[in-house]
């Protein structure tokens, strides 16, 4: 006997764009059929998170977008938008992560690593010079660690981050060089999203975002 599962919905983990609050929302596939072609998902403090919009078997995606502002659309097939893979929401003038869309398994790491975030005593409101920006940043070196493309000129992928109000220090492992990756303002924002790796040259102490002569103090 043949088994057809048929996915009837489809998870998305974002932060409030308003709030900063993470939260899991089940979407019904059947919340777009029957006449209704819209859909809002909210936060639970009121805030709109994604509007999905249906019409000829696609379906338009909006999301309000807590690193510059604007709101992105992107257009995707219903086949897409309901099958097992994931969909990646983000920034369209950065570059940077926004929140996911796909089958509970596929979006359950992120979850974990932005409740773990959730769970330090850092992530209170005042901790961060700019608490979006940081949230941003950090999403965008999971991802590349996650991808392989964060390690050390010495051969190591073991990276280890220490977090600071207005920064990231990254450091190998192995061999102790140092990465900066600054996390305060927009610029530092546009920096970031503009790269594809992060690579800890030996013997150096790298920084990418502002311009300093000497290493910041903690």
């Amino acid at each position: 006997m043949v088994y057809v599962v048929v996915n009837t919905g489809t998870t998305l983990v974002m932060r409030c764009p308003e709030c900063g609050r993470l939260e899991r929302h089940r979407i019904s596939r059947f919340a777009l059929v029957g006449g209704r072609s819209s859909l809002q998902i909210n936060c639970s403090c009121g805030a709109l998170k994604l509007l999905l919009t249906s019409r000829d078997k696609k379906v338009n995606l909006q999301v309000p977008c807590v690193v510059c502002g604007a709101k992105h659309a992107r257009l995707v097939s219903a086949r897409t938008l309901w099958s097992s893979g994931s969909i990646e929401l983000f920034c369209q003038t950065t570059g940077l992560e926004l929140g996911h869309l796909g089958a509970e398994e596929q979006v359950r790491d992120q979850a974990r690593l932005d409740e773990a975030l959730d769970g330090l005593d850092f992530m209170a409101d005042n901790f961060f010079h700019n608490r979006e920006v940081m949230y941003a940043i950090l999403n965008h070196v999971n991802d590349l660690g996650k991808a392989g493309r964060l390690y050390c000129e010495c051969g190591s992928h073991r990276i280890e981050m220490d977090i600071f109000p207005d920064r990231l220090e990254l450091h190998c492992s192995r061999c102790d060089n140092l990465y900066i990756v600054y996390a305060e303002t927009r610029e530092d924002l546009d920096a970031v999203g503009r790269i594809w790796k992060i690579k800890l040259a030996r013997h150096t102490f790298t920084r990418l975002g502002q311009t300093r002569e000497t290493p910041p103090q903690p």
